[in-house]
């Protein structure tokens, strides 16, 4: 039996790859306004009032997965797309967000050119996360089936299950548009969940 428990450890470890290698945008693409660059082993967002909203697109469709990551935002309205379809006009994607800026919102999930807030976060728990802009912070996200959990420092800020939702698509950094944006991304780590 321990064997087989080692043996199922090792494989998901095999799984689990990082998707940023700390060095270049390798397997990403840029989508629309803003730039992105890597500094200091973070991905680097910036962008300013009258631009486009930009995306930072992963390669790879994912369908069930958990992702970690470090972020930091000390300007503007950013996020973490997850199970997007990519469009040819801005926003230039549909889909699922988690919520990352300045405010309480983080940690929520938006769905973009769709039903707006699918889960809004309950400020009082950024007490416990106790998360700050400009300050790096830690995010994971599941998705797994209908099911959608996102911790921030270890705080669980969103668990909902929407049966609405699309099950495969993109993961995507987000610039929001039109306004000033500086937020940065590191340590970025995708586990895919097994289809059952």
């Amino acid at each position: 039996m321990l064997a087989l428990i080692a043996a199922l450890v090792v494989c998901q470890d095999l799984q689990t790859t990082k998707i940023f290698d700390g060095k270049t945008l390798d397997g990403w693409t840029k989508v629309g306004g803003g730039d992105w660059t890597v500094e200091n082993g973070a991905i680097v967002g910036r962008s300013k009032p009258g631009q486009q909203q930009g995306l930072l697109v992963f390669k790879d469709p994912v369908k069930d997965f958990d992702a970690t990551m470090k972020f930091k935002i000390s300007a503007g309205d950013s996020g973490f797309y997850f199970r997007v379809n990519l469009i040819d006009k801005d926003p230039f994607c549909e889909g699922f967000q988690v919520e990352i800026d300045t405010s309480a919102e983080t940690g929520g999930i938006y769905e973009t050119e769709g039903r707006g807030w699918v889960a809004f976060p309950d400020a009082k728990l950024h007490e416990t996360s106790k998360y700050k802009a400009g300050e790096w912070a830690a995010l994971t996200v599941r998705a797994n089936g209908d099911h959608y959990v996102v911790i921030v420092n270890g705080t669980k800020i969103t668990d909902v299950r929407d049966e609405q939702g699309r099950r495969e698509g993109r993961l995507a950094l987000q610039l929001h548009g039109n306004m000033e944006m500086d937020v940065m991304f590191k340590d970025i780590v995708l586990t895919p969940i097994p289809s059952k």
